[in-house]
């Protein structure tokens, strides 16, 4: 019986995949709009449910079968409570045994243990996940079930001309019954978080996101990048310009990059004061300008074969800490601005330059 489903949940999680990835930028667009970050335990439990229901539906409807092969004339509704009794008898009685083993191997018992284990999770993620109480997890959990029973009995909503599954009583019991069965189990899930209020999650006001900051990071790349074609073509002469933007300008003008005037944000100390050379230039350092300091002086320098590894290493390091780190923290901050004691305050475009949020002194 086992076999029968591998197929199906297989199906399920590569679907899963393919959804899950293309939903991942409207799901980062959605939390930046909503909270100025990507708030990681609800996009956990929204992947966990995503991949959960995905599967569950695998295992109810696959495989399909062919149009041809379905109305045969069979009763596609069981509306007797509790029918799985009796049909886990005659199994018994078909086998000539009896006892606890006997029942808990025939065919229609592990048939409900299925339908009962199937919505355990959404029980424990209603509860862990949402705090809802006992009530509120039967109805959703009967609701649920009922849908997918209504699609069963009207042949996937039309789609066949009969039914090819039997909408069934006993599955609406059973699956309620698993809802409720993953509510009472739900303090043991230590791997589900609870989803806070979005005022508990939400950024600080005035808070320069990830997509803002890499929005300035791109124009001041492309000035390197025209200068570079146009009258610079060597790659140490771009790195020589890209120090004067990233260093040079921002430590002279208060914290400014041609990127940073652009999308109206600038460099400071946390308490919101102008940041000192040496915090810029270390920031950099550890940050893109270092990077392509890096790939341009340094990688060049070896042709060991473990110098690769090295090379992926360091790309790998710096753009998590700076790209990846700051997405899921409140703050947005990466590891080079922590290090740095620096981060990125956003301008009120109708006041002069040297006005600063009054959320960031």
């Amino acid at each position: 019986m086992l076999s029968s489903y591998l197929e199906p949940a297989r199906t399920g999680f590569l679907t899963f995949v393919g959804v899950g990835a293309l939903l991942l930028l409207p799901l980062i667009a959605l939390h930046y709009w909503r909270f100025g970050r990507v708030e990681p335990r609800r996009a956990l439990v929204l992947y966990g449910l995503l991949a959960y229901g995905l599967v569950a539906l695998a295992l109810i409807f696959l495989p399909f079968p062919d149009r041809d092969s379905v109305c045969r004339g069979e009763t596609m509704l069981s509306t007797t409570p509790f029918q799985w009794v009796t049909d886990m008898r005659h199994n018994m009685a078909a086998t000539g045994r009896s006892g606890i083993q006997a029942m808990v191997t025939s065919q229609a018992f592990l048939q409900q243990a299925f339908n009962v284990a199937l919505f355990v999770p959404l029980g424990v993620v209603l509860r862990k996940a949402y705090r809802r109480g006992p009530l509120a997890v039967v109805c959703i959990g009967l609701g649920v079930s009922l849908m997918v029973e209504v699609v069963q009995y009207t042949g996937n909503l039309g789609f066949y001309p009969c039914p090819y599954r039997i909408a069934d009583l006993d599955d609406l019991i059973s699956n309620t019954g698993g809802a409720l069965l993953g509510w009472m189990v739900a303090p043991a899930a230590l791997v589900v978080p609870t989803v806070r209020a979005q005022e508990e999650v939400t950024a600080p006001p005035g808070t320069v996101g990830v997509p803002r900051r890499l929005g300035g990071l791109v124009a001041d790349l492309l000035v390197v990048v025209l200068v570079s074609r146009l009258l610079l073509p060597e790659l140490e002469w771009a790195l020589a310009l890209l120090v004067l933007l990233r260093v040079v300008v921002p430590a002279v003008s208060g914290g400014w990059t041609f990127g940073g005037w652009l999308m109206r944000y600038r460099t400071r100390r946390p308490d919101g004061e102008r940041a000192g050379a040496w915090r810029i230039a270390l920031r950099e350092l550890l940050g893109v300008t270092g990077l392509f300091a890096y790939a341009v002086v340094v990688s060049p320098r070896s042709d060991q074969w473990w110098e690769f590894g090295l090379d992926l290493v360091v790309i790998a390091v710096v753009l998590v800490g700076i790209f990846v780190v700051p997405v899921f923290r409140r703050d947005q901050l990466g590891w080079h601005e922590r290090v740095a004691g620096t981060r990125t305050v956003v301008v009120r475009p109708e006041h002069a330059p040297e006005r600063v949020e009054a959320g960031h002194r």
